[in-house]
């Protein structure tokens, strides 16, 4: 018998606030109190880390423009899932929404555990205490489990009760986030002092602009992920202005992420902010003689946690409903909520699998670092050759304008250095061999069963069903 019954449609309440929102809290994570002195090191001074920040930047902004391009063609939720499979076929489409799943998922899990380190730091006796079990010679304490299965919850309990409420949140925590950050860098720049800049370079341009730009595109991701939200978009507001939020999400976390380095940069000579932990806290606490800046600063990077935490788990969640709605996996992914107008099962099955992250600890997930990085060029790979793919060969007939096709060729430059970063054995983020090789292919065959797993006789939607089997 046939079920006539109109599908449950998203809830569309996401404001350009709301996208800038979650594009800035996808991107801006802890990195600038955590991260500021591995970039200075691996770029060898001042000079080289402002080139790659320039062009990581210019690198992020062109990539981001062919998803601006091809949003307005398909303004449809999941985001690559659809255009990859516009362009290629079914099992680009499953790949693409696949990794979409996994690298926001991996990032989610990641999170699980930073913030307990971060909460650890905050309040020193919980560390080492209540210790449960040892996984990999590494403790899992009750505090971890109990911390992390807090957020884990948290998080989806907020986007299970509606996109509006979701939206709403992000907003409230990177506005507190980037009020406290700025706050700082005004406190910091009383400090400032342009002699530990010196000396502003210790590695040929080249070499050290090069180390630290195959690391910053991987620090400043997840922008990608307001094209998973399209669907959700309020009905006043267009798909250019979508697009021009992700744009802004990028640019502002860039110059949020860079300005903060050169400041810090500024705090203390930069050679030795690699020898410290929380190189900005530490010089503002030196300097001031105001210990409560340690607090403020690590209560910001905890809310940026959260931040990021909420964002992915929103494109893990959207990636498995576009690929459940599409037929690509089964379509138990795609149901959603009579009330809230959520993807339900969709968040309860990523709130399982990242849930299990608080009692396996930090070594199982430290390997898998490497490979959201790779499942990273994946996607915006698959978007700047879709992309491409589909403007070359649109049904209007009209040709692509100089402009369009410099912006393809330069994008497709992008994704194939991203990509030897991550596969020349001397550079700094190369996967490993056989280990790492082997991860990837488990977790992207992983993705295959779940294609197999779905009913045969559902028809998948879209060109995708032309490469189906």
């Amino acid at each position: 018998m046939q079920n006539n019954t109109a599908p449950i449609k998203l809830e569309r309440s996401i404001s350009f606030i709301g996208f800038l929102g979650m594009g800035i809290g996808c991107v801006f994570g802890s990195s600038w109190l955590l991260m500021t002195g591995i970039w200075m090191t691996a770029s060898g001074g001042p000079v080289n880390a402002l080139l790659a920040f320039v062009l990581g930047l210019v690198m992020l902004l062109v990539m981001a423009s062919s998803y601006t391009r091809i949003m307005p063609m398909f303004p449809e939720g999941g985001g690559e899932m659809h255009y990859a499979g516009r362009a290629f076929g079914a099992r680009a489409a499953l790949v693409a929404g696949w990794c979409g799943f996994l690298v926001n998922g991996v990032i989610c899990a990641w999170q699980t555990l930073a913030i307990v380190k971060m909460l650890y730091v905050l309040f020193p006796p919980l560390e080492g205490r209540n210790v449960l079990y040892s996984v990999g010679g590494q403790p899992v304490t009750l505090w971890a489990v109990l911390i992390g299965i807090a957020l884990v919850f948290g998080i989806a309990w907020t986007q299970y009760r509606g996109t509006k409420f979701f939206s709403r949140v992000q907003v409230v925590l990177m506005a507190i986030v980037i009020t406290m950050v700025v706050g700082a860098f005004i406190a910091g720049m009383l400090f400032f002092d342009p002699q530990n800049l010196s000396p502003l370079a210790v590695k040929p341009t080249f070499d050290g602009t090069i180390s630290l730009l195959v690391l910053l595109p991987f620090s400043i991701a997840g922008w990608e992920n307001i094209s998973k939200g399209v669907e959700e978009a309020s009905a006043s507001l267009s798909v250019k202005r979508i697009g021009q939020a992700m744009m802004l999400s990028i640019l502002i976390s860039t110059l949020l992420y860079g300005a903060l380095l050169f400041l810090q940069a500024g705090l203390m000579p930069w050679q030795e902010m690699s020898s410290t932990s929380i190189p900005f806290s530490d010089s503002l606490v030196r300097l001031t003689g105001v210990p409560a800046i340690k607090g403020i600063l690590l209560s910001a990077a905890v809310l940026n946690i959260i931040g990021v935490f909420n964002g992915m788990f929103f494109g893990a969640v959207r990636s498995l409903y576009a690929l459940g709605k599409a037929g690509l996996i089964p379509r138990f992914f795609a149901a959603v909520h009579p009330v809230y107008k959520t993807p339900g099962n969709a968040i309860l099955f990523v709130t399982l699998i990242i849930g299990i992250t608080p009692f396996l600890g930090s070594s199982v997930f430290a390997a898998l670092v490497n490979l959201a990085a790779f499942f990273y060029i994946l996607l915006w790979g698959s978007t700047v050759f879709s992309a491409h793919h589909l403007r070359k060969h649109s049904a209007d007939g009209q040709p692509q304008s100089f402009h369009t096709r410099i912006l393809d060729f330069v994008g497709i430059g992008v994704v194939f250095f991203l990509t030897l970063a991550m596969l020349l054995p001397s550079s700094p983020g190369a996967l490993r061999w056989p280990a790492e090789y082997a991860l990837l292919a488990l977790m992207i065959g992983s993705g295959f069963l779940f294609y197999a797993a779905r009913p045969k006789d559902e028809k998948i939607h879209g060109k995708e069903a032309a490469d189906s089997s």
